[in-house]
């Protein structure tokens, strides 16, 4: 009789293995713990002092300071802004300048409104848009005879300064003017006679079409505006000091053609004197950022270097484009301009900047 060979009736358990379910389970615990750090990273701002450089500027505008914003997008920090109020109560700023976005793709003012309630009444606060706000000069369909967007309108009521045109603060006797990037960088000659006869033209045309009716309102409005630019032309000196807004930053060749003439002798093309310097936001710091890398990936545009890991320079900060200072705003929300898959800020805290204006070297 054969042996039966001995079989097993029943095999023996396999050893767990927990480890391979506490790494995942660490894994997952470490994103939730870095996501929820980040989240309130980012319901945080951080008020940074920088000063800036200007050459050959007159000593009476040594120290003038101005509160930079940018790129709201109708974020919120805290109930009516107060985790921003807690930043700013203290300080001392002669100006404020908001350079677009600060509504955003969703079109409610009412965080950009309780911002401007932070603010003194004898501070002047100049607001030009971005191209994530709703249109800000409305071309169609206007209607009651408002040319301006509802945001813009609501946020002069509560004491913004559009900055359509030039605007002087006085300063220890002498002006500083504030004025939009896109008066420096167009020919407002041509600009004025290209107006004119469009004007001419609706009104010869004598159209009841409610979009004549509104283009003709856009037109006188473009014209007041290059009549206000030029009587503040009439007040402007060689050696006052001139502050552009612009919501894109401004390259080297945009730059260069602000002025006219050499480098060191230049002046500017539509109106007297030198740019000192030129406050723009739009990149809000790369949105999503790496320890000791910088930004990850910035939307491609017309101007610079874009695409994935560019030059943190060009992304925010302070910089000398074409010997003019240009100071980028990291920014406050967050862009709808970028991916899908970067649809909040990482490892890039809020800032606001308190910009002093200086003739020493810094």
């Amino acid at each position: 009789m054969g042996r039966r060979r001995d079989r097993l009736l029943f095999a023996p358990r396999r050893k767990r293995h927990p480890g391979c379910l506490m790494n995942i389970l660490l894994f997952f615990f470490a994103l939730a713990l870095v996501m929820g750090l980040n989240f309130v990273n980012n319901s945080h701002a951080t008020l940074v002092h920088q000063p800036v450089t200007v050459a050959g500027m007159a000593q009476v505008y040594e120290g003038f300071p101005i509160l930079h914003l940018s790129d709201l997008h109708a974020a919120r920090f805290g109930e009516a802004q107060q985790r921003i109020r807690q930043l700013i109560r203290l300080e001392n700023y002669r100006a404020v300048c908001l350079t677009g976005d600060m509504v955003g793709r969703s079109g409610d003012v009412q965080p950009l409104l309780d911002l401007l309630a932070l603010f003194p009444d004898d501070v002047p606060v100049f607001l030009i848009a971005g191209d994530d706000d709703p249109e800000a000069i409305r071309g169609r369909h206007v209607g009651g005879g408002e040319v301006k967007a509802d945001f813009i309108r609501r946020a002069e009521e509560a004491g913004a300064i559009y900055l359509d045109s030039p605007h002087n603060v006085v300063y220890q006797g002498r002006n500083i003017w504030f004025s939009p990037a896109s008066l420096y960088t167009t020919d407002l000659r041509a600009a004025a006679f290209a107006l004119q006869e469009r004007r001419d033209e609706l009104i010869a045309s004598r159209s009841d079409a409610p979009d004549d009716a509104a283009a003709l309102r856009v037109v006188d409005y473009q014209l007041d505006v290059l009549a206000r630019a030029d009587e503040a032309r009439k007040e402007m000196k060689p050696d006052d000091c001139y502050v552009l807004l612009s919501h894109v930053p401004l390259d080297g060749t945009a730059v260069a053609g602000l002025h006219e003439g050499e480098r060191l002798e230049r002046k500017a093309v539509n109106f007297p004197g030198t740019v000192s310097l030129i406050l723009a936001g739009h990149w809000n710091n790369g949105q999503w950022r790496l320890p000791l890398i910088g930004p990850v990936y910035v939307p491609k545009g017309d101007i610079g270097l874009r695409g994935w890991l560019p030059d943190d320079r060009e992304v925010s900060g302070l910089a000398m484009v074409y010997a003019v200072p240009e100071y980028i705003s990291p920014g406050l929300g967050t862009s709808g301009a970028y991916p899908w898959w970067m649809p909040f800020r990482l490892f890039n805290r809020p800032q606001l900047t308190l910009i002093k204006l200086t003739a020493r070297i810094t």
